[in-house]
This record gives C-alpha cells, sequence and structure tokens, in this order.
C-alpha cells in the first residue's frame, strides 16, 4: 500500500510540474497579451483602389516589423469605403462603435472629411495619413501625417519661377477638400509674385464632360495648366485639353499619381508629396516584389508605428490604454523616426508636417528631379 501511495504521489508531482511548465510558457506566448485593434477605412475597390490597396500593404508590412517585446499585439480591422465620403462615415462609424477600434486611420481628404467629426464626437484618435486639407487635425483626437499645402506651394512657386512660367490656368475638382486647400494655399503664397492665375475653372466629382470649360480658357494662352482632380476626372480632362487642339503643359501638385494611366502625363513635372526613405522603399520592394510604395504608404507605415510608440509609453502591457490615454500619449510624441525621415514630430496642430517634392513622368514611371 505504501508503495503504491508513493506512486500514486509521483505521478501527481509530474503531473503538477508538467502543468506549471505549460502555464509558464503559455504565459509567456506573445498571443496571450493584450490585443490593440487598430480600424482602418479605406478605398480598397472604386477609382483609387489602386492607393488602398498600396496602403494596405505598407500597414501590414508595418505590423510585420514591429518588435516582438511589445506590450501588446497590434491588429487591424479593414474597412472599405472606395473614396466615397459617405461610405468612409459608415465605416468609421462601424470601426468605432461595434470593432470597439482604440484608435482609428482613415486616407484621403474626401474621407478624412467626414471621418474627423465622428472620432472628435466619439473620443477616439483618429490618423488619416493622406489628406492636403489640415482642418481634418481639429480637435483633439484628430491628427493629420501628410505633407501640408503650404509646403506644396512653397515648393511649386520656386518651380514655376525657375522654368520662367508666368500664367496658369486651374482645373480644380471642387467638392474634394484636399484640392480646395492646395488652390488656396497657392494663391495665398502667389500674392507678392509676378505669378497670376488667369482662370480657376471648378467642376464636381463625376464631370465627364470639360468641353465647355476647356473653350472658355482656350484663348487664354496660359504657360501652363493646373490639373487638380481625381481619377477618373484627371484622365478624362487631360484627354480633352488634347482634343481641343491644346498642346500646352500640364502639371499639378500631387494629382497625378492618382492615375493609373501615367503615360498621358509623360515629360510632364509636378509637385508631389515626400518621398520615402530608400530603405522603406528597398523593403517594400522586397516584400511586395511586384509593386512600389504609392500616395500615402510612408504615411501609413509611420503611423501604425506612431500609434505603437503612444500605446507602449503609457500602457503597462496588462490593460489596453484607454482612447483619452492614447491620444494624449500620441500628441507628445517627439524626434520620431520613420519612413519619411528622421526626428519627425507632431505639432501643436496635430500634424506631422513632412516636405513636397519635384517629380517628373519619365516612361510610364514618376522619377524626383528635385527635393
Amino acid at each position: 500500500m505504501n508503495k503504491t501511495i508513493k506512486i500514486i504521489l509521483g505521478i501527481l508531482a509530474l503531473i503538477l510540474v508538467i502543468w506549471g511548465i505549460t502555464s509558464f510558457t503559455k504565459n509567456k506566448n506573445p498571443e496571450t497579451k493584450p490585443t490593440v485593434k487598430i480600424g482602418v477605412t479605406l478605398p480598397l475597390t472604386g477609382d483609387v483602389a489602386m492607393l488602398g490597396q498600396n496602403s494596405k500593404s505598407a500597414l501590414l508590412l508595418a505590423q510585420e516589423q514591429l518588435s516582438k517585446n511589445t506590450k501588446y499585439n497590434y491588429e487591424f480591422v479593414f474597412e472599405d469605403d472606395q473614396f466615397k465620403p459617405q461610405n468612409g462615415a459608415s465605416t468609421a462609424n462601424k470601426l468605432i462603435s461595434i470593432d470597439n477600434v482604440s484608435a482609428l486611420f482613415s486616407f484621403g481628404s474626401p474621407v478624412g472629411s467626414v471621418v474627423s467629426p465622428i472620432a472628435e464626437k466619439a473620443k477616439v484618435p483618429h490618423i488619416n495619413f493622406f489628406a492636403s486639407d489640415m482642418s481634418i487635425a481639429n480637435g483633439d483626437y484628430n491628427f493629420v501625417n501628410y505633407t501640408p499645402p503650404y509646403k506644396d506651394s512653397e515648393v511649386f512657386i520656386k518651380e514655376l519661377n525657375k522654368r520662367g512660367i508666368k500664367t496658369v490656368v486651374f482645373f480644380g475638382q471642387q467638392d474634394n477638400p484636399g484640392v480646395g486647400a492646395i488652390i488656396t494655399a497657392f494663391e495665398k503664397d502667389i500674392k507678392n509674385t509676378n505669378i497670376k492665375v488667369l482662370s480657376n475653372q471648378k467642376f464636381n466629382t463625376g464631370t465627364r464632360d470639360f468641353r465647355t470649360q476647356i473653350a472658355i480658357v482656350k484663348n487664354l494662352n496660359p504657360d501652363i495648366y493646373v490639373l487638380e482632380a481625381s481619377s477618373p476626372e484627371l484622365e478624362t480632362l487631360t484627354k480633352q485639353l488634347r482634343e481641343a487642339g491644346i498642346k500646352t503643359p500640364v502639371t499639378t501638385m500631387e494629382a497625378f499619381e492618382f492615375s493609373p494611366e501615367l503615360s498621358l502625363f509623360e515629360g510632364m513635372w509636378y509637385v508631389n508629396a515626400a518621398d520615402p526613405q530608400k530603405w522603406f522603399v528597398d523593403l517594400f520592394v522586397k516584400r511586395y516584389p511586384n509593386d512600389t510604395p504609392k500616395f500615402g504608404a510612408a504615411n501609413g507605415y509611420d503611423s501604425l508605428n506612431l500609434i505603437v510608440k503612444a500605446v507602449e509609453e503609457v500602457g503597462n502591457g496588462k490593460t489596453i490604454p484607454t482612447r483619452e490615454e492614447i491620444k494624449n500619449s500620441l500628441a507628445k510624441v517627439k524626434g520620431f523616426d520613420g519612413a519619411l525621415g528622421k526626428n519627425l514630430s507632431i505639432d501643436e496642430n496635430g500634424i506631422v508636417v513632412s516636405g513636397a517634392v519635384v517629380r517628373e513622368i519619365k516612361n510610364g514611371s514618376p522619377v524626383t528631379i528635385s527635393q
């Protein structure tokens, strides 16, 4: 009997040892860390799906590159807004109220302009990483990680002067708040220059016939036409300008790279948002050999790391920080090294300021010619 009891006790001891080892291993498993959910509303289908899918790839790349030693796991919940404001309002509300995300990302000024007040009302930290409309950063919970219009305008005017261009005609998509912000910044900045805007032709999203507006400005003979529109309005307008016999060069602040038909702008220079660092481009192409980082990709990559930095600094690793705690921590981020450069910071207006560059379409691809 004593021998039997000893055997039973030995087995129980062995079971306890195994249970202890298993429990310890389980507790050390990164999968048991609390998970911070980040909602992302992107144009994954529709006219600018090329950009939305590219940014999704950049976000997933940033997620893959996170340190294994973070206090938390970070999970994305993606929704498709098709670059339409009404869709963006629905996806933002769904991500906040149903998915209960701790932070929210949006893409572009049209969607960002409707997501911003929703995020502020719900008190959810929100970063838009592709908005020229800086008013999207208004409020305590909203931030913008993109090149401000005054940076575009500064570089654009410098290039116009360099090329001896004195007169311009604008075509602008007036229901796109990003376009409005860019044109407003330019008109403000040229007041003390010799550059004149001969006409500012406005149109709405969905316009397919520009011939009347083209006829109005054709005889003004500007040195250059400035096209501020997204796809497909951009391509339609460009083709109709050429069909009208206008051979005058066209340019833009940022719009060309909305287009999947870059050959339409072959040889044309334009101003674009800041170039990403070479290490990011190399990392992206290695991960996605059939693609290259486009508009907003580097900004998206940095945006995840900004949120992670904010959460890791304020969180204890046991419970998920509140949305308010994340917002407060995010607003204090300074000296951040990212895909868009070193020593980046969020300024007092909630904006991560990056610069602008001059590019040209060469052999159907964008090439930076001046920074």
